[in-house]
This record gives structure tokens, sequence and C-alpha cells, in this order.
């Protein structure tokens, strides 16, 4: 199945690194929280059209596929793709884009 976001919505596979201490002890994912307002690293996957403006011209999205971006943990929905655990969110929940 493949996946298309309308509008300004972004289709993120997140990051699925265990957190790891400054000693190097590894935190099991079910002692991690995850709250709201906490950021998360992912990679995104697809990309929306873009932002429908209010003259109906449409502003492209600053976001590609394949960036790896920081974004907050809310408001996005969960998809299954091919068996892979996705999220949908708009472009504005995303912080910033990693550079490499």
């Amino acid at each position: 199945m493949a996946i298309k976001p309308l509008s300004d919505k972004v289709l993120i596979k997140p990051s699925n690194a265990p957190e790891t201490t400054k000693g190097g002890i590894i935190i099991p994912e079910t002692a991690s929280s995850t709250e709201a307002g906490q950021a998360l690293e992912g990679e995104v996957l697809a990309v929306g059209n873009g932002r429908l403006q209010m003259d109906g011209s449409v502003m492209p999205l600053v976001a590609k596929k394949g960036d790896r971006v920081v974004y907050i943990n809310y408001g996005g929905t969960e998809v299954n793709i091919k068996g892979e655990d996705c999220l949908i969110l708009e472009e504005a929940a995303i912080l910033a884009i990693l550079e490499s």
C-alpha cells in the first residue's frame, strides 16, 4: 500500500534508537517516557503538496522526503504502512531538519 499525505501533512517514520545514559546504560522502551511536549526524531517518508493560501495558491512544504527531523510528540495520527509504525502530522509540528 502506498500513501501520499494531503495538503500540509507529512508522513514520518519515528526513530527507534534506544535511549542511552551518559554512562552507557541502555534505557528500555518500557521505562522511557513519551510525554506530550517531548521532542522526537524521525525520517520523512512522504510529504503533501503544500499549504493552501488564502489567495488560492499553494505554498510548498520545507520538509522533503528523506529528511531527518525533530518533531513534537502531539497531534499526529499513528498509521501502519507495510508493517512499519509511522506518524502523519502537520509540517508545523516539525521543529527542525537535522543536517549531516
